[in-house]
């Protein structure tokens, strides 16, 4: 049996119909989908970028606190040690800030100083909360 040609672009070959290309419905249904996986795919890759640079920045900020705490427990004389507020030992660094304070509590008969390093970060740096760290010391 011959093939007929219709003018639709089908060809038809006994019962069956076969047809070419695809309709305009079929490819804005796709052209959607699509656009909507890259979509998906670009908000979670904004989101992963953000927590990493947030994850950075924290990092940075508790390094910053511990080198604190760790001056503070390589002092070499107690009675000074309050020096550590002092803004030479509290510079900036990487839009990361430092701040140190140093109370001493005479009152239950011991003389415990209570050295509190705080590190708080701008806009640039990724810091979204301050980094605390405390450290209690007892006079010798």
């Amino acid at each position: 049996m011959p093939m007929r040609r219709t003018t639709n672009r089908t060809r038809t070959r006994g019962a069956q119909t076969l047809r070419h290309g695809f309709t305009l419905i079929e490819t804005m249904v796709a052209v959607v989908l699509l656009v909507g996986v890259v979509l998906a795919m670009g908000m979670g890759t904004t989101v992963m970028s953000r927590k990493v640079s947030d994850s950075s920045g924290r990092s940075r900020a508790q390094a910053l606190a511990d080198m604190q705490i760790g001056r503070a427990r390589a002092w070499p004389t107690y009675s000074t040690l309050s020096a550590l507020s002092a803004s030479h030992y509290n510079t900036a660094v990487g839009g990361l800030t430092p701040t140190t304070g140093v109370a001493v509590d005479s009152s239950s008969g011991r003389n415990v100083t209570r050295v509190t390093v705080t590190v708080t970060g701008n806009t640039t740096s990724g810091l979204r909360t301050p980094i605390v760290r405390s450290l209690s010391i007892a006079a010798p």
